[in-house]
């Protein structure tokens, strides 16, 4: 099996690369690591070498590209994704699949119309309407940037002073969203790992000292916890509506179950496999090959 883990420059030496790569050894994996800014994409009629990485033509296509770009896709880290799903490379997530994720908004709409539990959820306008804001929230409240990860670009609103003040900080064209705080869940969360259309295993994460962002990029604390059967399902269901094969997806603590927080389409995985032993490379290349022989299956018996 041939892989390349799609990622910007900066990011190939980070826990979850360096241990895509050391899997992929021990599994006789070949293996290549693919920065978006060092491709050159051309649209041809004829032929599929039709790409090209550092100014070499590119000989053999991966059998499965394994996107890693998350929140930070840009334009042409999604142009590279389309280009080789149109070529036929079995693709870990597809380029409308992250295009979704990446939108807080357009996730929390996706899952409300399927009926999944999420917070209530308000994308903000400039200037902010407080007094709406107020109408249909009470404090502390959530506001987050429409795109982000890690914990980045979400503030805790604990009055109408503090949501102003921080509303006189943005930007007029970065675009927000106002969420409703459970308060159940302020300071930890559960993340859910799905592969495949499987939770292959949950972690609860909790925040540090002083702070209410659970992330263990954040400084937060993992430990496993048992899947629960209203766990899986949320999870599962949650990456199919988003079009996740894999997914890392949050689920606040809420006074009868759980709510769906966000739906990760590249998460890290450094903290879950602190907390829980999971193999994460490993679960996902046993899925490519699985998906990957079925492919080569379906296309002998045409």
């Amino acid at each position: 099996m041939h892989i390349w883990i799609l990622a910007k420059r900066e990011k190939f030496d980070i826990y979850e690369n360096t241990r895509f790569q050391e899997v992929a050894k021990s599994l006789g994996i070949v293996f290549r690591m693919v920065a978006p800014e060092d491709c050159e994409i051309i649209a041809t009629r004829g032929g599929r070498k039709s790409i090209h990485i550092e100014r070499l033509e590119v000989d053999q296509l991966p059998d499965c590209l394994i996107t890693r770009t998350g929140s930070g896709t840009t334009y042409f880290a999604s142009a590279v994704i389309r280009h080789l799903e149109r070529l036929d490379t079995f693709v870990l997530n597809t380029s409308v699949a992250i295009a979704h994720a990446m939108d807080k908004m357009e996730t929390i709409q996706m899952l409300a119309a399927e009926n999944i539990p999420v917070p209530k959820t308000i994308l903000a306008k400039h200037p902010l309407d407080i007094e709406f804001i107020e109408n249909e929230f009470s404090y502390p409240l959530i506001l987050k940037k429409v795109s982000g990860s890690e914990g980045k670009g979400i503030v805790l609103c604990r009055d109408s002073e503090q949501l102003q003040d921080t509303a006189e900080l943005l930007d007029e064209n970065l675009n927000v969203i106002l969420q409703e705080c459970i308060s159940n869940s302020l300071g930890r969360d559960v993340r859910v790992f799905v592969v495949g259309g499987r939770a292959i295993g949950a972690m609860e994460r909790t925040a540090k000292k002083g702070s209410f962002k659970a992330n263990y990029s954040a400084g937060g604390t993992v430990k496993t916890i048992k899947l629960t059967p209203e766990m899986e399902w949320l999870a599962v269901e949650s990456a199919r509506i988003i079009g996740l094969d894999i997914a890392g997806v949050d689920l606040l603590f809420d006074n009868d179950g759980f709510q769906v927080c966000e739906v990760n389409s590249a998460p890290y995985f450094e903290g879950f496999e602190e907390a829980t032993g999971i193999d994460i490379p490993k679960a996902i290349y046993d899925f490519a090959s699985v998906r990957l022989e079925g492919t080569m299956q379906s296309v002998n018996t045409e």
